[in-house]
């Protein structure tokens, strides 16, 4: 199988996620990276796609009901993308082989891109980080298989302080929701609590990897949402669990926010502290003066995630499946 890695000069803290993951494959003795071919030809041949992506789009396209699934390729072609960034895929796609992506971030407003992309270069598979768009899209492809394979983490990437060297008590990491954070920002002001929270759109507040690792490890609670909270218009009723969640957990950090329904069924008990509506001010004073009786829930988290959630969990699991359909 060889591992498609991408090809970027611009860097986003998204990319961490998705760097995480290939290390873990290409860790795998049978794995091989694909070769880098010439950029001119692959930006060439994402345009053609492009191109054809907006001509079917005003001739429609349906499932062909005659459909025939391709025959088994000796080569295997593997990518890991976050959301419908196919440039990645192409021109390899083109070619004659097994192909197969993983796909964080597959919101509604790409389901359409996503089809047109499975069904023209004929994917085999598609894992989705999302279990409700691995439903959406099953229904919607020719032969290409979905499943259902959620986010993992890399534990040896990341680190823990004890609770005495955790110096900053609330911190609030990318994407903001207001109305948790309007009600507690100013008792946290007020009591001269450390709260690390984005001021600004797009601010990132730790500059380096190394810092972001290193303030996760000294946080005491870290706020987490799923997007289809923080951003409905984007999510629709896509509601998943992220890598963030998990960054949290093995970071020994109390969660706090919402757990995703698929989060409660993988982790079989719910393992976020759920925000109290009526008085979360007063909560959240509770748990920051209480911090060690929560510790049993922390060192639970982090032992399950540390035994069940890491990426080499869901490479494990993926190749068995790509296995089995051989």
């Amino acid at each position: 199988m060889e591992l498609i890695i991408k090809q970027t000069k611009n860097y986003h803290v998204s990319l961490d996620t998705i760097s995480e993951f290939e290390q873990t494959i290409l860790s795998d003795p049978l794995i091989n990276s694909a070769n880098q071919v010439n950029q001119l030809f692959s930006k060439s041949s994402f345009l053609m796609w492009r191109l054809w992506g907006k001509c079917n789009s005003y001739l429609g396209y349906e499932i062909n009901p005659n459909y025939k699934k391709p025959l088994v390729h000796d080569r295997h072609l593997f990518s890991v993308l976050m959301g419908c960034d196919f440039r990645q895929c192409l021109p390899y796609f083109a070619f004659s082989a097994d192909k197969s992506i993983y796909m964080f971030d597959a919101w509604p407003t790409g389901h359409e891109s996503i089809i047109r992309f499975a069904n023209f270069f004929k994917v085999n598979n598609i894992f989705f980080s999302s279990s409700k768009a691995s439903e959406l899209i099953q229904n919607k492809v020719n032969g290409t298989k979905c499943y259902w394979i959620p986010e993992g983490i890399k534990p040896e990437l990341y680190k823990h302080y004890p609770y005495e060297n955790k110096n900053i008590d609330v911190l609030s990491f990318g994407r903001r929701y207001e109305p948790f954070h309007e009600q507690i920002v100013s008792y946290l002001q007020k009591n001269r609590k450390v709260y690390l929270y984005q001021k600004v759109e797009d601010e990132i507040i730790f500059p380096t990897r190394g810092e972001f690792i290193d303030g996760l490890a000294k946080s005491k609670i870290s706020i987490c949402f799923p997007s289809s909270i923080t951003h409905p218009n984007r999510s629709g009723s896509i509601e998943t669990m992220t890598i963030r969640y998990l960054q949290s957990m093995i970071s020994k950090c109390i969660v706090l926010g919402h757990a995703p329904k698929e989060m409660i069924t993988l982790f079989g008990y719910n393992p976020v502290v759920e925000i109290d509506w009526k008085d979360p001010v007063r909560q959240l004073q509770s748990i920051l003066n209480n911090f060690l009786d929560y510790y049993p829930l922390v060192e639970k988290n982090y032992n399950t995630v540390m035994r069940e959630h890491t990426w080499m969990n869901r490479w494990d699991k993926i190749k068995k499946i790509l296995s089995d359909n051989n």
